[in-house]
């Protein structure tokens, strides 16, 4: 009979230290989880931008841009309900083409500009090359009519005197808020890079 208690009570012992280390273990895995994981705050290793507008660079190239010219200028003239339409595009200058009209004739236009970027961000384009038909005009002519005939976006300014006109890129107007800063622009090496200033208030 004893030898018999005796195996008894060497298998509930055996059994009663088997559900003791189960309840150590799931007891340290529940404490490990949650007492002692480390308090760790919902925003750490964010880093959050401390300023107005957040810039992204972006470089492109000329068939690139001359497709987002020619769409911004379909939609400004739409919306101006201009009544002489131009073109706009990029080669090794930048090109300005229309068809103009001198003594009730109608003829094409075409002047080309050399394009330098100022520190200011501003483009300014110099002519350098003309055509009006076949006639003879002076260059300072042919811009005010540029400038009287044609309805331009109002960060263009075109100064006839000097041959000159000034693309302020900081004044476009893009949606929601956004502005536009030209960084590199050589038509050349087909170098032309820009930042994009997204708002964020």
């Amino acid at each position: 009979m004893r030898s018999k208690d005796k195996q008894t009570n060497y298998w509930k012992w055996a059994f009663l230290t088997f559900i003791g280390i189960l309840v150590l273990c799931f007891g340290w895995i529940y404490m490990s989880i949650f007492w002692f994981s480390p308090n760790v705050p919902e925003d750490a290793g964010r880093l959050v931008s401390t300023k107005d507008m957040v810039e992204f660079s972006s470089s492109t190239n000329k068939a690139d841009l001359n497709k987002l010219i020619a769409h911004y200028l379909q939609d400004f003239q739409e919306d101006q309900d201009a009544d002489v339409a131009y073109d706009v595009y990029l080669a090794d200058d930048v090109v300005f083409k229309a068809e103009a009209h001198f003594l009730g004739q109608p003829v094409d236009l075409s002047i080309n500009f050399s394009p330098t970027l100022r520190k200011d961000g501003v483009v300014v384009l110099q002519q350098v090359d003309l055509k009006v038909g076949a006639l003879p005009l002076p260059v300072s002519y042919v811009m005010k009519y540029v400038k009287s005939q044609f309805e331009l976006p109002d960060w263009v300014t075109i100064s006839p005197k000097n041959a000159k006109i000034y693309l302020d890129v900081n004044k476009l107007k893009l949606k929601g808020g956004m502005k536009v800063r030209v960084d590199a622009l050589d038509l050349k090496k087909d170098d032309i890079s820009f930042t994009l200033l997204v708002p964020t208030e």
